[in-house]
C-alpha cells in the first residue's frame, strides 16, 4: 500500500507540475497589456496636449498675420505715401500743361 500512495502523490506532483507555466505566461501576457494600456493612454495625452498648444499658436499666428495685413494696406495707401512725399521731401504736384504744337 505504501507504494501505492508514493504513486499516487508522484501523480499529482507531475499533473500539477506544468500548470504553473500557462498561469504564468497568462500572468506575464496580462501585464504586458497593462503596460502597454497605461503606456499609450500616456502618449495620448501628451499629444492632444501638444494639439491643443499648436492650435493656440495657430490662432496667435493668424491674428498677427491679420494685422500684418491691414497695416501693410495701411502703409502702402495712396494718400499716406502722398503726405508724407509732400511734407518730409518737398514733392511738388505739377499741373499738366498744354501744348500745343505747329502742324
Amino acid at each position: 500500500m505504501a507504494r501505492g500512495r508514493r504513486k499516487r502523490s508522484a501523480e499529482a506532483k507531475v499533473g500539477f507540475g506544468l500548470l504553473w507555466v500557462p498561469v504564468m505566461l497568462f500572468f506575464l501576457l496580462l501585464s504586458g497589456l497593462s503596460v502597454f494600456y497605461i503606456w499609450e493612454r500616456i502618449k495620448l495625452r501628451e499629444i492632444k496636449r501638444d494639439i491643443v498648444t499648436l492650435e493656440r499658436a495657430r490662432r496667435q499666428i493668424y491674428e498677427e498675420n491679420q494685422q500684418l495685413k491691414a497695416q501693410t494696406e495701411q502703409l502702402a495707401s495712396y494718400r499716406r505715401i502722398y503726405k508724407i512725399a509732400t511734407e518730409h521731401f518737398g514733392y511738388i504736384e505739377l499741373k499738366p500743361k498744354v501744348i500745343i504744337s505747329p502742324e
